[in-house]
């Protein structure tokens, strides 16, 4: 699924990213760029919604409020993996506790996921993650499969599934 295009693993081309209206930099350092771009562990002053830390479980914090708002791809309404996800992962993350952990706000989580609802293309550039932390992230992330593209300079040995379940 991920192949080594250029200086990345990916799942789409470059030319995804230079298309993209929003990029969301995690636990990377960000580029600045002319388009929206959000940041997920660490901080940048041009970045539209900055979330200081990331961590295994900010990923599922992510998924349980895009689900919640019901901002994710229409088709996994039917999806019988997304419902064994949402009912064994989900619905045990507990929004208030993984707000306070990552040092965030309700209004910052909502802005990255109203960001996400309002972009056509999304890049994600990922930096050093461990592999529990990928399948969280990944799993997020195919919440909005067509219309991600995910980067990385480190090798992606997962499929783009939902984990956990």
């Amino acid at each position: 699924m991920f192949e080594k295009k250029g200086e990345y693993f990916t799942n789409k081309d470059e030319e995804f990213l230079k298309k993209s209206d929003l990029v969301i930099f995690y636990n990377t350092e960000p580029k600045k760029f002319v388009k929206d771009y959000v940041v997920m562990g660490g901080k940048e002053e041009f970045s539209k919604v900055d979330i200081p830390k990331a961590s295994k479980k900010l990923p599922l914090l992510l998924a349980r409020l895009a689900y919640v708002f019901e901002i994710y791809d229409e088709n996994l309404k039917e999806d019988m993996d997304f419902e064994d996800f949402v009912e064994v992962v989900l619905k045990s993350v507990r929004v208030k506790k993984e707000i306070q952990n990552h040092d965030t706000t309700l209004e910052e989580v909502a802005g990255v996921l109203y960001l996400m609802d309002n972009a056509e293309k999304i890049s994600v550039i990922i930096g050093e993650v461990d592999e529990e932390e990928m399948e969280n992230l990944l799993s997020f992330l195919k919440m909005f499969e067509s219309k991600i593209g995910i980067f990385s300079k480190n090798e992606i040995d997962l499929d783009f599934e939902f984990y956990g379940i």
